[in-house]
């Protein structure tokens, strides 16, 4: 893999900080930072919500680079993490941010990986926010109201600030470079998945190799998968939540949406154990509309690549509440049954949001 990526990366991970341009914008962050309203106390940045291993390997790294340029910042979490992140930071060897559920009026909050009230700290909507670094579209936290945004449709945000740190010239130690790398494998599932572009490529390969992990990174991203979908000891509440974010207004709409995964020979039962629990979640979270993703992982039927024991065939989708069916069978098909329809292809969260966000907009 790592030789495919090199020929089609060539040598831009080399040359990217070099140009006159470069050292321009340089400046000018450098600049716009020091005109931000930092006030006296700790800045903390957090990703979003259930937090994942790019929300968390995203909020680390950029405090990391905040601290390296001056300024008092430290990432925290607003909820527990999920098994994936607890596995991938025991083997790098890097410390979880702490726990901090809320936030209290005008503290500074810098923002990763999201872009929505809903998924943010509770109280943000009283803090004053004075970054967003982010792989999605813009949400209901305007982008007119935070001094810096970046914002690039990629794989994941942790390849965002690994540009930002070439960028400007600040060295990635490795410790660093494992965080940064934690949340690409993740966000991409090692560059497997759709929304993979081209700067996560490049990211991917400087940081395998800084790290030296040419031989074992394939190994290293299939025992991710494989926590990230151990879900041994948990309620069905809780496995639906594990990967679950929130939209307050996509047309007009409270709508949440859970990322899952299931082996086919278990999907059936799976699906049916989901779909009990989702009228408890839509309560409990005062919602109009739930869904879910369910990845479809069948065995992998080239047996010469031992560290990919499973693929994926398709996406099944599964809906609750009030008009979802409608919702269901125009963004992904009919349905198959109540409650479930299915795309051969494979889809992503972000996708699906995209095509509720446009189909809501028509229907309004």
């Amino acid at each position: 893999m790592l030789a495919a990526i090199l020929t089609i990366c060539g040598s831009f991970m080399f040359t990217a900080c070099s140009t006159d341009n470069n050292a321009e914008e340089e400046g000018e962050f450098r600049t716009m930072l020091k005109s931000l309203d930092w006030g006296t106390d700790t800045t903390f940045v957090y990703g979003h919500k259930t937090p994942d291993v790019d929300a968390v390997c995203s909020s680390l790294s950029y405090a990391r680079l905040m601290r390296t340029l001056g300024y008092n910042c430290k990432a925290k979490v607003s909820g527990a993490v999920n098994r994936e992140t607890e596995f991938i930071a025991n083997l790098f060897g890097f410390a979880l941010p702490d726990l901090k559920s809320n936030v209290i009026p005008q503290t500074r909050l810098i923002l990763t990986d999201h872009s929505e009230y809903a998924q943010s700290v509770d109280g943000a909507k009283e803090a004053v926010i004075l970054q967003e670094i982010d792989h999605h579209a813009e949400g209901d936290i305007p982008d007119s109201i935070i001094p810096y945004v970046r914002r690039e449709m990629i794989g994941a945000t942790c390849t965002i600030i690994y540009e930002m740190y070439r960028e400007l010239g600040v060295e990635i130690d490795d410790e660093t470079a494992r965080i940064l790398l934690a949340g690409l494998l993740s966000d991409t599932r090692n560059l497997t998945k759709a929304t993979t572009q081209y700067e996560d490529s490049v990211a991917w390969v400087a940081l395998v190799t800084q790290l030296h992990l040419e031989d074992r990174v394939d190994e290293i991203s299939r025992q991710m998968s494989e926590a990230s979908n151990n879900y041994y000891g948990m309620s069905d509440i809780d496995i639906f939540l594990s990967d679950y974010k929130e939209y307050d207004n996509i047309g007009g709409k409270a709508i949440g949406i859970g990322s899952l995964d299931c082996k086919a020979s278990e999907m059936e039962d799976f699906i049916n154990r989901m779909l009990a629990v989702m009228p408890q979640v839509m309560n409990d979270k005062n919602l109009d509309m739930l869904f879910a993703k369910i990845d479809n992982k069948v065995p992998n039927p080239d047996e010469s690549n031992p560290d990919d024991l499973f693929v994926d065939d398709g996406t099944y989708f599964i809906y609750c509440g009030e008009g979802s069916q409608t919702v269901a069978d125009s963004i992904i098909g009919p349905s198959l049954r109540e409650g479930v329809a299915y795309s051969k292809e494979k889809i992503s969260r972000r996708q699906i949001v995209t095509m509720l966000t446009e189909l809501m907009e028509r229907l309004q």
